[in-house]
């Protein structure tokens, strides 16, 4: 357990096992864990064994996971809206079964209306809705957490929605909504989860995009020292990644 933690909804007061810390830690371990058996340490079963062990707070009448210990369904308001356990799911890739994801998906963007609009999550909100294979949802999330947000005449990403909040200060580029939105296309749109294997096997995910996206084409990336093209077009089983010879 992770006790007395801050997460990204901000809470006047700390809360025991905040899902979006835990579900963030458990990865983090995993991945150290998997860089100390490539390297010959000895530090990756202790390491494992902490992440295997650490607690998810999870409501299982519902079979969703909860925001944290305290965490009710009935409690309104910007930081009960805030989806931290969907930033665990992306873009930390934190592995459940297929039906608790998608409960958990659809909880909470069925109350992100009141938080949508305010910085750092909203950009991401579009993947949450395409993984649920809504596309009309998928845009919306996008026009709402990110377009929302630009400025005229110079595109300026702000910190908060320009649309719902045009009395709050101009604040831009924030770069953390610019950086979610990049994120949400580059990897969350196309399935794209770096590791150890072949870069072929790095598209893990079939393709859903936003109504009216066809594609998305990344004309140069380096993978591994070494030119490569993404493609994730819209319907396909998964996207590419072409490395050149």
């Amino acid at each position: 357990e992770i006790r007395h933690v801050i997460g990204v909804a901000e809470q006047t007061d700390p809360v025991d096992n905040n899902a979006y810390v835990n579900m963030a830690a458990t990865r983090v371990l995993q991945e150290a864990a998997a860089f100390a058996c490539r390297l010959k340490r000895p530090d990756a079963d202790r390491w494992n064994e902490i992440a295997g062990r650490m607690y998810l707070p999870v409501d299982k009448d519902r079979g969703i996971i909860l925001n944290h210990d305290r965490y009710s369904a009935e409690e309104r308001g910007v930081a009960a809206s805030t989806p931290e356990a969907l930033a665990g799911l992306f873009p930390f890739n934190y592995s459940v079964e297929a039906p608790t994801e998608r409960r958990t998906i659809e909880f909470y963007l069925g109350r992100v209306d009141e938080f949508v609009g305010y910085p750092m999550l909203s950009a991401l909100l579009g993947t949450y809705a395409a993984r649920l294979g809504d596309r009309a949802a998928a845009l919306r999330w996008f026009e709402r957490g990110y377009a929302d947000f630009i400025e005229d005449p110079f595109t300026e990403t702000n910190e908060f929605s320009r649309k719902r909040f045009p009395d709050k200060p101009r604040t831009g580029p924030f770069m953390a909504n610019l950086g979610g939105f990049l994120m949400s296309c580059l990897y969350g749109l196309t399935g794209l989860q770096l590791g150890p294997e072949e870069p072929a096997k790095w598209c893990r995910r079939p393709v859903v995009l936003p109504e009216g996206w066809d594609a998305i084409e990344v004309d140069r990336l380096i993978v591994r020292g070494r030119p490569a093209q993404l493609e994730a077009r819209h319907g396909a089983a998964r996207a590419t990644l072409q490395i050149d010879s």
